[in-house]
């Protein structure tokens, strides 16, 4: 089995790295994120049992919406990634991933919905003015068009 991680040089000389490697990069980081997010603890703001539990139901919320989120940054992960690029998104994806985490323990729940929020604010833009998604996309609808089937368009 081959590196996990490939490079391909490109014209300005820098290298891209491998869909494979790039998605393992950002799970490891949602990954750690979302157990940072889970472990930090203190003393927790709300002290009301029916605040705790819609807190924590919007914090299901919106996990759910940061793996929504999270999908489609896979799916742009599919094609080769610059590393400055992919640095952005596993910053933007290890953020948006610590959020639940820190509302659901009730400790940091201002900090957990600004990671969050700035988190998925960061990877929509990082998604919409990505070159590589445009590409992506394009090539989805030309498939669509051409009677082509795949899964992910």
């Amino acid at each position: 089995m081959s590196t996990i991680i490939a490079t391909q040089p490109t014209i300005a000389g820098a290298s891209r790295l491998s869909s494979p490697g790039a998605q393992m990069i950002v799970a490891a980081a949602m990954a750690a994120g979302l157990a940072a997010g889970f472990a930090l603890s203190g003393h927790p703001a709300a002290s009301d049992p029916a605040l705790t539990r819609l807190l924590r139901a919007m914090a299901v919320i919106k996990l759910l919406i940061a793996a929504g989120a999270g999908v489609a940054l896979f799916w742009r992960l599919a094609a080769p990634i610059g590393p400055w690029r992919l640095i952005a998104y596993t910053a933007a994806a290890a953020s948006m991933a610590a959020g639940p985490g820190l509302i659901w323990n009730m400790a940091h729940i201002a900090a957990g919905a600004a990671l969050l929020h700035g988190g998925l604010l960061a990877t929509i833009l990082l998604l919409w003015r990505d070159p590589g998604m445009a590409q992506r996309l394009e090539g989805a609808i030309a498939r669509r068009k051409g009677g082509g089937r795949s899964y992910f368009f």
